[in-house]
């Protein structure tokens, strides 16, 4: 029987969620068997000599536990590039990362270019990614109208803890719900009949949820703008282009629909990683 693998968009049992799809020790010293009587001053010898064993001892504890073990590598901090290039060098390298058989022809068939990433000169700051989907909201424009179950902008990030942290960020930025995509306490079929039934600007989820939603045309690229990979780190190090269990249904979404999608000329959305 296969074994059940845990997402990154899991929840703990315990988690409260809202019920709406769309947001508003010491060694004793060992005993003599024949103890020969001491005076008052070599007992006080002893004491003292009890005592400085029993502080050795805890000194070599602590350096013991203070030293290095040499196992691992410490995780250092993920640093996301401004520049178009080079973000897209760095996506191209977690991608072949995630598929290790590949060749590089195959991935050639697979690269994200410079043209792909949008580019903004405003230096990052602590509401940059607000401000980036406020202009793609504002500025937003298709030719396809259908505004159901499909939003201006997607943003794909590594847990279901942190979709919840960014849809409260960033419902100001539209007057329509943020729409939360992740699996678990939220159902599949209901997702569906929400996007199927509601018109949103925004969309934030994890890469597994989306990329079923994706493949199953339940959420639609047709008014899409601005796809932001969320390059947040966990208190592991992790982010989620280089996450075993986010990674492959990442690139996934890349290769299968945004590729695709993006040779269409009545579609005009970019990627941009924060």
């Amino acid at each position: 029987m296969a074994r059940k693998q845990t997402l990154a968009d899991d929840l703990e049992d315990d988690f409260e969620l809202d019920n709406d799809y769309v947001s508003d020790i010491d060694d004793a010293p060992t005993a003599d068997n024949t103890p020969e009587p001491t005076t008052g001053s070599k007992k006080r010898k002893e004491e003292t000599s009890t005592k400085n064993d029993s502080s050795t001892k805890r000194t070599k504890t602590v350096a013991s536990t203070d030293k290095p073990s040499g196992k691992g590598t410490t995780a250092s901090k993920f640093s996301v590039p401004s520049d178009a290039n080079d973000q897209a060098e760095i996506w191209n390298k977690y991608m072949k990362k995630a598929h290790p058989g590949i060749t590089d022809l195959e991935l050639a068939d697979h690269l994200m270019l410079p043209q792909h990433i949008y580019t903004t000169t405003p230096a990052p700051s602590d509401t940059y990614l607000e401000d980036l989907a406020k202009t793609a909201v504002s500025t937003g424009k298709s030719k396809n109208k259908v505004m159901h179950g499909a939003p201006q902008v997607l943003v794909i990030c590594s847990s279901a803890l942190r979709v919840i942290d960014l849809v409260k960020r960033l419902r100001p930025v539209s007057k329509r719900g943020v729409l939360k995509l992740f699996s678990r306490h939220i159902k599949i079929d209901d997702q569906k009949k929400t996007l199927k039934t509601t018109a949103v600007d925004i969309a934030v989820g994890t890469p597994n949820r989306i990329l079923k939603l994706l493949t199953e045309d339940a959420l639609k690229v047709n008014r899409l703008r601005l796809v932001v990979i969320d390059c947040w780190q966990d208190d592991k190090m992790r982010v989620v282009i280089d996450m075993d269990d986010t990674r492959k249904d990442l690139f996934s979404i890349w290769q299968d629909v945004l590729l695709p999608a993006s040779a269409n000329p009545d579609y005009g959305f970019k990627l941009r990683l924060v």
